[in-house]
Parts: C-alpha cells; sequence; structure tokens
C-alpha cells in the first residue's frame, strides 16, 4: 500500500470536495389504573415506531454542502435531476448520523459556467434543488442523505463517533488485534490492512479490511461488528497496478467514511461515501440475511480535477 496514493486521495477530497375516527362506544368505566396503563401502552407504541426507519419510505435524494456549510444541493441520480416534492425534504443525515434540519429554497438551473464537477467549487453553476440548514452547519463539500425528518428520527440512529487519526496512513485508528484476529479466521484469509471507520458507545464497530493478495484475487470487505455479530458487505477484485478497485486508485480501495447506521423495519441500514481520484460514491447498504446488500438509494459525484 503506498502512502503517495492516499495524500493523491486526501489531496482529490479537498478539490471536491394519521389515524381513524372511531364512533363513540359505551362502556363501563375504567379506574384509574387502568386508564393510566391504556396511555402508557399508547405512549410505548408511538415510541417503538420511531425506533425503526420504514426502509420503503426512504427516497433516493442524495446531496452535498456549499463551501460555507449552510447550504445543500442535491446531486442528479440515474434517473436524472428531478426529485418528487422536493419541497417536503426538511432534514440531512450524514457525518456518523447527524441530523441537520433544511429549507427547502429554490430550483436552481446550471449555466455557463458548469464544468460537470459535483464539488463546492461548482455548486454555484449546476442544476439541482438548493436547501438551507436551518440550525447548525453542515460539513463543506460533504455527501448527505436527503430526508423527511419523520422518517429518520434521532431514535431511529446509532449514535457513532469517528475515529479518524491524522496520524495514521489510513486516516482512521488501526483495528484491534482480537478483532482482527476474529476477522481472519471468518475469512480464512489474513489482512493486510484494517480501518476502524466509526465505533459506538455500545462496543459497535464499523469497519474497513483489506485483505492479503492472493495471486491476481484481491478483497475489501466493510464489517459491522458487534459482539458475536458481524455483517459484512464484500468487494472482491482483480488485481491492477493502477485500478484495482477503483480508476486510477492504484492497488488500494479508496477512502470511506460511514454517513449513518439505523435500524430499520427490514434490517440493519449503513450509508456510506466511498472516495477515490475520479469521484465519490454515496449508497445506502441493507442487512440481508446476516450481509449488506447494494439497495436502489444511490448515487454519484464525479470530482476529477480538470
Amino acid at each position: 500500500m503506498k502512502k503517495l496514493n492516499l495524500i493523491i486521495y486526501a489531496a482529490v477530497l479537498i478539490s471536491m470536495l394519521a389515524g381513524c375516527s372511531n364512533p363513540i362506544v359505551q362502556s363501563s368505566p375504567k379506574d384509574s389504573s387502568t386508564v393510566q396503563s391504556d396511555t402508557e401502552a399508547r405512549q410505548i407504541t408511538k415510541t417503538d415506531k420511531k425506533e425503526e426507519v420504514e426502509f420503503k419510505r426512504l427516497e433516493n435524494v442524495f446531496g452535498f454542502a456549499d463551501e460555507t456549510g449552510k447550504k445543500i444541493i442535491t446531486i442528479p441520480t440515474e434517473s436524472g435531476d428531478k426529485v418528487k416534492n422536493p419541497e417536503e425534504l426538511n432534514a440531512a443525515i450524514g457525518n456518523n448520523g447527524e441530523i441537520i434540519e433544511l429549507k427547502f429554497v429554490k430550483w436552481q438551473d446550471a449555466n455557463d459556467q458548469d464544468d460537470g464537477r459535483q464539488t463546492m467549487y461548482n455548486f454555484n453553476n449546476m442544476a439541482g434543488y438548493i436547501y438551507e440548514a436551518k440550525d447548525g452547519k453542515v460539513i463543506e463539500n460533504t455527501s448527505y442523505l436527503l430526508t423527511k425528518n419523520n422518517i429518520i428520527s434521532k431514535n431511529s440512529l446509532v449514535k457513532l463517533k469517528s475515529t479518524k487519526n491524522p496520524e495514521s496512513e489510513t486516516g482512521y485508528k488501526k483495528v484491534d488485534a482480537e478483532t482482527i484476529k476474529k476477522i481472519e479466521a471468518i475469512k480464512s484469509r489474513k489482512i493486510a490492512e484494517s480501518s476502524l471507520l466509526s465505533e459506538s458507545a455500545e462496543n459497535e464497530k464499523i469497519c474497513l479490511f483489506v485483505f492479503e493478495r492472493n495471486k491476481d484475487d484481491m478483497l475489501a470487505s466493510i464489517a459491522y461488528i458487534n459482539g458475536d455479530k458481524v455483517i459484512f458487505k464484500d468487494y472482491p477484485a482483480k488485481y491492477d497496478e493502477n485500478s484495482t478497485w477503483r480508476i486510477d486508485a492504484g492497488d488500494e480501495p479508496g477512502l470511506f467514511e460511514i454517513l449513518f447506521l439505523a435500524k430499520s423495519d427490514e434490517g440493519l441500514l449503513l450509508g456510506v461515501s466511498w472516495a477515490a481520484p475520479e469521484g465519490e460514491n454515496v449508497f445506502v447498504l441493507k442487512e440481508v440475511n446476516g450481509a449488506f446488500e447494494e439497495t436502489a438509494i444511490r448515487s454519484g459525484r464525479y470530482c476529477a480535477p480538470k
């Protein structure tokens, strides 16, 4: 693994970067304890509903911040630029599960200065829906999932903290020896490099593992680890000196950041940003039968330097 490539990645990132009405029915009076129990039951039920994201209600809308951290513009998807009811989107989720309230501003047309890059330097020139951060700021040139605040709540998000370490070659802390030993046993393959991308107070870990090369077979994996529970998203590849996983990224996978980890009615959801020299992929993975699978919630930013 070449430290030079990681320096290149960093440089690229800097430059890129309802309820029904029922009839009244006469019934026998309830004592106060019964009434209290019914009230508590309703409150618990209401809280439980907020504990999980309804996956099918999520929309495929991502955006990124301008230089000031006060505005976000939407990123085009394969189906086009337009968003249904854009004024209803009022929250940005990213940066390890941070929620920022948004206010819809307007649709912005592209102008003749648009260079085709989805970066903060081209923010005022590209087409997209513009939103303002109502309270607080988003991180400049950083990607977020846009949603409605009644779909993803704080209760459904796992509280994560970043484990970035500027002094490390990968930019993150290394994974502890015990966890590495566990993953090597599961995969029956030695780990060449590891990064602890995020962790929770309950010792949940989200890690990136790059395994030792086996002839031309390469493997990198994102893993959610919580005790004996391990959920992988594997990225196998064929060795290429210049572009093993990503174009112009050499034999390194690129830079990963966690947008969020959420509990949903269909399993854990993991929002991920995957950056490399030519641009950034942003996507949501879903837990299915003990593994992470890709979903239709995904987009990308073209950020290659001119």
